[in-house]
């Protein structure tokens, strides 16, 4: 399958990030399953960060963030989503406060 790409705007495009998200909901994926986020200062300052994945946090991203979503990517077995900035926080907001005592 050659990536299909989604964007903001498109006609169904809401209709097509959620067919995306039912797909992956409930994948865990095997052991080599990962989920990354690219937070590169020039995208941030550009507007947005990367997200990819190949599991359901796809399914959990989509469902928190639809809003936020500026492209979607649907590589089939993956997915590469570009957020818009206003919905990120920080990579380092994905980490329990830990402090040392």
């Amino acid at each position: 399958m050659s990536a299909i790409i989604y964007r903001q705007g498109d006609k169904d495009f809401r209709k097509n990030i959620l067919a995306v998200s039912k797909r992956f909901k409930g994948k865990g994926g095997d052991a080599d399953s990962e989920s990354a986020i690219n937070a590169h200062k020039q995208d941030i300052q550009d507007g947005y960060v990367w997200f990819s994945s190949d599991n359901s946090d796809i399914t959990n991203l989509i469902s928190r963030s639809a809003r936020n979503i500026l492209e979607l990517t649907d590589n089939g077995d993956s997915v590469i989503i570009k957020m818009d900035k206003k919905g990120f926080r920080s990579c380092y907001h994905a980490f329990k406060v830990a402090r040392m005592k």
